[in-house]
């Protein structure tokens, strides 16, 4: 949003929005560039975002020592933008247990439902949890391209490729291979070169490992 570089008397709901996103440090570069121009000639404006920074500061001073989850900042800020929530990279550690009766539980495929992750191209697919026994059986769907990052097993994972193609670490793996891994047990990057269709049942509390930067 560029803005002019005049004086503004009042300050609309689309003004206050770009102040506190400016005090956030959370506009685009582009955008701020312009704010900070636009700032030295409207006193509204600087007025508005220099009462936010006041306020910032302040709560961050009235809890000492304590540091939020690096993820509530992009959901915040996702919130302030207007946007809809990022999901989770590992949705099913939010799925509650099942509860099955005395004969079976049917999850049909039809209507199915994906849910998507923070991981581009990759989606989920709950078929069961048991949570007692910290283990889910999921559907995981990769479009072609897409990657899964390093993570590392709290329980024994078991993957069959139903569709397509995996490289898990070093190993290719085509439709109808299947493998284990042990508890304790690291995963490299896995990717899909013409995307797949994979059937998961792991941990709950599987761990995705910080990615190396260069």
């Amino acid at each position: 949003m560029a803005l002019p570089t005049t004086r503004h008397e009042a300050l609309d709901d689309v003004l206050r929005d770009q102040a506190a996103l400016f005090a956030l440090d959370a506009l685009p570069a582009e955008e701020a560039r312009a704010m900070e121009v636009h700032l030295v000639h409207c006193d509204a404006c600087r007025f508005e975002v220099e009462s936010l920074r006041a306020t910032v500061a302040a709560i961050g001073s009235a809890i000492p020592g304590r540091h939020a989850d690096p993820a509530l900042r992009t959901r915040v800020l996702d919130h302030a933008r207007g946007g809809a929530p990022r999901a989770p990279a590992q949705p099913w550690k939010g799925w509650s247990a099942d509860l099955t009766g005395p004969a079976e539980f049917l999850a049909r495929g039809a209507g199915a439902a994906w849910e998507p992750t923070s991981l581009p191209g990759v989606e989920a697919r709950r078929l069961f949890v048991d949570a007692a026994n910290d283990r889910a059986t999921l559907l995981i769907r990769m479009a072609p391209g897409a990657s899964y990052p390093s993570h590392r097993h709290h329980g024994p994972e078991e993957c069959l490729v139903l569709e397509g193609d995996l490289m898990a670490g070093g190993t290719p793996m085509q439709a109808g291979d299947y493998r284990r891994a042990a508890a304790g047990s690291i995963d490299g990057i896995q990717s899909t070169r013409d995307g797949c269709l994979l059937l998961i049942v792991s941990s709950l509390r599987d761990e995705i490992l910080p990615q190396a930067t260069a």
